[in-house]
């Protein structure tokens, strides 16, 4: 069975792996010849080939259907009449964000939709049916080594398309209710239950998230902390929560059997646990909107209490199998959601830790034993996931589990029960976990603060992550010191693993994508230069968190040693005070329009030259400190100019064209790569500018189909006449350039990391 299992998941793996999507016409000739492949071999052999069979068409029909309801390019930009229902609770009360369901459309519009509405006329409610005139585009992220994809949580999400709506007269509510979305439409009244036994108590998000699943109340700084500790699985309903619930469940079911009625009907505590757990886990499961966690979760004590009550017993290696087998049928993209690997690799982690044990240990031992193997089991999981783990996150669950499972969340469901009655009544109910969550948070807040709370890691190579792998397996196997000690050793190349850097006398320039903005990464052979730090945003989040910061500890760089911000505009300067509180930050150099003010401020003025490992960095603009040459200050941004063995960069922020006929007048050097002026608008770039610097390559920094339609055409074409190749981050995401005396290394991570759902 287990081997069945792990055949039916490469074959999804080996679909979900490939960077595009074959066509189905491929099955006619795939199928036979597998088929024959497999006649004559050995039983065992044909079942696994026959699973491994099974999971590669499951997931590639499963995609390819998926795919065929993405939105046509066509459509993009378009205004658009759609009629159909409110499908999630919105997550935001101001400019509110949620799933819209499709019923009728003029065109050929994607099922499901990612919608904005800006400046809502009123607060819209789950499963209102509306008709609203929406532009829409298709999936997008941004693409970056480190950060997040983005585009892939949609894909999975099954989100064709996303947009927003358009302020239109035709927008109205064609019907308030719709039976059809009765489950979230509950769970948006049990919320607002909540909401009004608490008040703004600052811990209504982790309770509504604990009861219903909704934690779009939680702040920001909330979710900080607890990823810090590594105690965010515990804020929302988790597998854990529903796992206790079902069994305190089944164990009030096991009292049936204290029932006369129940022994005249022949009924033993037996069908009273499976009836009651199995019920107490759907409606767990349904009041957190049946998430793909929760129905892994659900699948899993389904099989449990099934087998229970056939009277059937299965080894647990068996019933993890056919857990596997169950979800993958249920969610063929499980595989692409590190929820499920964090689960099924706890799970294996808890059995290689236990299994084997002579002498039977107390609770708090064993309790022990199974939180450390736990922590020790997914770190490999956690650090190619995340690239970060929580290093106190032991210390943070010792205490923050128990907790939880014995108080919190008991008392959150029986509050919750009491609101749902009377909001009055559920008001000092809720009162005791809300008590409980403040005083605690003071001491998750006090470990989120420690300097070595979270470690980040670098992308590690290939022998030091497998090295990790049997380190981490032979350090959570029941074996003796001398195979324990070889763990240790073997994951000791990852702890002390630095990234590579370039040689000396040569550097690397990442452009970032961070949309409509601008933020570049500068790399020597032992320092590190960030220009421009993106802009932020109405949510309250940044590029800086986003983009900056997860490529900075992807490539294994622990402080900056020059941040220069070129000039106040929102989208290059928006992230500045959030890298300064994330990261040593050694100098910040800014142009005159920043409003910014600290000791450590250099003014950027034109003269400035400094050295880094043989390699020359030059400030050819603006002419002196201060110096402001346009109102809207793009006219002052800094010009750096970057000088290795392997060529010349040229980074010029906003510069127009008045700037730019002082850098002429000046003198300005060829550059064999430069970051386009202004993202390529028509107020830069000129022709003499451009024959002047002559690249081989230029970059444009833009937002996915922005509004201003940067690069414009003219601009490109400019550039392209003089012989360079352009990119732009809108499509090639991250764009990194190598300067090596053999010449230029232009690597566009869209293609490099590319995966079958990523936007061409």
């Amino acid at each position: 069975m287990g081997a069945i299992a792990l055949g039916f998941l490469v074959g999804h793996g080996l679909i979900h792996a490939l960077p595009a999507l074959p066509a189905l016409a491929w099955l006619t000739a795939i199928v036979p010849a597998v088929s024959l492949l497999l006649v004559g071999r050995h039983r065992a052999t044909a079942r696994i080939g026959i699973a491994v069979l099974l999971g590669v068409l499951s997931a590639w029909g499963h995609a390819a259907w998926r795919l065929a309801n993405d939105l046509p390019p066509a459509l993009e930009g378009q205004d658009l009449t759609v009629r159909g229902f409110v499908a999630s609770l919105p997550d935001s009360k101001v400019d509110p964000q949620f799933t819209f369901d499709v019923v009728d459309a003029a065109a050929d519009v994607p099922p499901h939709l990612r919608l904005t509405w800006y400046r809502a006329p009123a607060p819209l409610q789950p499963g209102e049916q509306w008709q609203l005139n929406v532009r829409l585009k298709r999936r997008n992220g941004f693409a970056n080594p480190g950060g997040f994809d983005y585009e892939g949580h949609l894909f999975r999400e099954d989100i064709g398309a996303v947009g927003y709506v358009r302020a239109d007269a035709g927008n109205r509510r064609v019907s308030v209710t719709s039976f059809r979305y009765v489950i979230v439409q509950a769970r948006a009244w049990i919320g607002s239950r909540i909401a009004a036994a608490v008040g703004d108590h600052r811990m209504l998000g982790v309770l509504q998230g604990l009861a219903i699943g909704d934690t779009s109340a939680m702040k920001a700084e909330q979710w900080r902390v607890f990823a810090a500790t590594g105690t965010t699985h515990l804020m929302a309903i988790s597998g854990l929560h529903i796992g206790m619930v079902a069994m305190l469940a089944a164990w009030g079911g096991g009292c049936i059997v204290r029932w006369r009625r129940a022994q005249s009907l022949g009924l033993t505590a037996m069908h009273g646990q499976v009836l009651a757990g199995v019920s107490a886990a759907v409606i767990y499961s349904v009041l957190a909107g049946l998430s793909v966690p929760t129905q892994r979760t659900l699948v899993m004590l389904c099989i449990y209490f099934g087998l229970r009550g056939f009277r059937r017993t299965l080894d647990i290696g068996r019933s993890l199998s056919l857990a596997l087998i169950a979800i993958l049928l249920v969610d063929p993209f499980a595989p692409l959601s590190v929820g499920a690997w964090l689960s099924f690799i706890a799970v294996l982690v808890i059995l290689m830790a236990t299994a084997g044990r002579l002498v039977r240990e107390g609770m708090i031992a064993s309790f022990s034993r199974v939180q450390w193997a736990v922590t020790i089991g997914l770190i490999p999981v956690l650090l190619a996931s995340f690239g970060n783990l929580s290093l106190l996150a032991p210390v943070a669950n010792v205490l923050a589990i128990p907790a939880f499972t014995l108080l919190v969340v008991p008392g959150t469901l029986i509050g919750t029960v009491a609101a749902m009655i009377d909001p009055s009544l559920g008001a000092p109910l809720l009162k005791l976990p809300a008590l409980l969550l403040d005083a605690g948070w003071p001491v998750l807040e006090w470990l989120a603060q420690r300097p070595l709370a979270v470690w980040h890691a670098p992308q590690p190579s290939l022998p030091v992550f497998l090295a990790l792998l049997a380190g981490v397996s032979l350090l959570s196997l029941p074996t003796i010191w001398p195979l324990r000690f070889t763990g240790v050793l073997l994951c000791l190349p990852m702890m002390f693993y630095r990234a590579p850097t370039p040689a000396p006398g040569t550097f690397e320039l990442t452009v970032l994508d961070v949309g409509q903005g601008l933020a570049a990464v500068v790399r020597t052979h032992s320092r590190t230069l960030v220009y421009d730090t993106g802009p932020a945003y109405p949510s309250g989040r940044s590029a800086a968190e986003l983009a900056v910061l997860p490529f900075l500890r992807n490539r294994d760089v622990r402080g900056i040693d020059l941040l220069m911000v070129s000039h106040g505009d929102q989208d290059h300067s928006g992230g500045l005070s959030e890298l300064l509180a994330a990261m040593p930050v050694r100098a910040v150099a800014t142009g005159p329009s920043v409003a910014f003010h600290d000791s450590a401020r250099i003014g950027c003025h034109r003269g400035q030259h400094w050295q880094w490992d043989g390699v020359r960095f030059t400030v050819l603009h603006p002419d002196s400190e201060g110096q402001t040459l346009a109102r809207s200050g793009n006219d002052s941004s800094c010009v750096l100019l970057i000088q290795g063995h392997g060529g010349n960069a040229l980074l010029t922020g906003d510069i127009e064209i008045d700037a730019e006929r002082r850098l002429l007048a000046r003198g300005l050097p060829r550059a064999e790569v430069v970051v386009a002026p202004h993202h390529g608008s028509d107020t830069s770039s000129s022709s003499l500018f451009v024959a002047a610097v002559r690249p081989d390559v230029t970059i444009f920094s833009t937002g996915y189909r922005n509004r201003w339609n940067f690069p414009r055409p003219a601009v490109l074409a400019r550039w392209r006449e003089v012989g360079a190749r352009c990119y732009e981050t809108a499509a090639s995401g991250a764009i990194t350039v190598t300067f090596e005396p053999t010449g230029l290394q232009v690597r566009e991570q869209r293609h490099t990391q590319r995966r079958y759902w990523t936007r061409q």
